[in-house]
């Protein structure tokens, strides 16, 4: 049976993934570790992409291309750009955009050419799928599952659906998220990879599916704590947000 994919951009988002795994066998490739094993018997492959766009693309190719699997779930953190979004709450794409990318006066800005379109849409059904999960979770599970001392605890109950952007950059200026939300006045979300794993799914026809736990406000104290946010906060919720995804696997 193929495998649900799941992956990160960094080992501190997966290792709360990864622990779940039953009888697990490691690969390496590319330089990167693959693995497989089962989730709730669900056959599953993990795997860390690293940061940024290229190395996302790189490593979904080989994941679609050794491990041929059936969908493709990106979990991992970013930084909140709608008013709305606060940290400790939890964005599900339902479409991707290079926010980076302009190849105009070609093609309008942000059309990917081989696809026509900006706004590169993530699978209806998974979509709603992930977005049952997160709320399932959330609501239910995530105040026990993050650690006592955290702040987060108790604030990470918003979930939204929409538009996240991606780009080779760190958002950490207010000057830079407001320039974002400027041109992108809907985007709810910034990070390093999605758009580029959406690209080459989309490409491959396999379905794909996102969420990020927002760490912070793409602002000067973005890099605050960063790392501690995710072993604390963001890897159990990856944890358990898989975990709630793939019970309807």
């Amino acid at each position: 049976m193929h495998p649900v994919a799941i992956l990160s951009a960094m080992d501190q988002e997966i290792s709360s993934v990864e622990r779940l795994v039953a009888d697990p066998v490691t690969y390496d490739a590319l330089g990167r570790r693959f693995r497989t094993g089962s989730i709730l018997g669900c056959e599953v492959v993990t795997a860390i992409t690293g940061y940024g766009k290229v190395a996302a693309a790189a490593t979904t190719a080989v994941v679609l291309n050794r491990f041929q699997p059936r969908m493709v779930v990106f979990a991992g953190v970013a930084g909140g750009i709608g008013r709305d979004v606060n940290i400790g709450d939890v964005v599900v794409a339902d479409h991707l955009i290079q926010h980076d990318y302009d190849a105009s006066p070609i093609f309008d800005p942000y059309v990917i050419p081989s696809l026509g379109v900006a706004e590169i849409p993530t699978n209806p059904d998974l979509t709603e799928q992930l977005v049952a999960a997160v709320a399932r979770f959330v609501h239910s599970r995530a105040s026990t599952d993050i650690e006592a001392p955290s702040r987060y605890a108790r604030g990470a109950t918003g979930v939204h659906r929409g538009l996240v952007a991606s780009g080779d950059r760190f958002i950490s200026d207010p000057d830079e998220a407001a320039d974002l939300r400027r041109r992108l006045p809907s985007v709810l979300a910034v990070e390093m990879e999605g758009a580029a794993v959406a690209q080459v799914c989309a490409e491959s026809r396999v379905p794909f599916a996102l969420f990020r736990i927002i760490s912070d406000r793409a602002d000067a104290d973005a890099a605050v704590d960063f790392l501690s946010f995710v072993s604390t906060v963001s890897a159990p919720f990856a944890a358990g947000i898989v975990g709630e995804f793939l019970t309807t696997c």
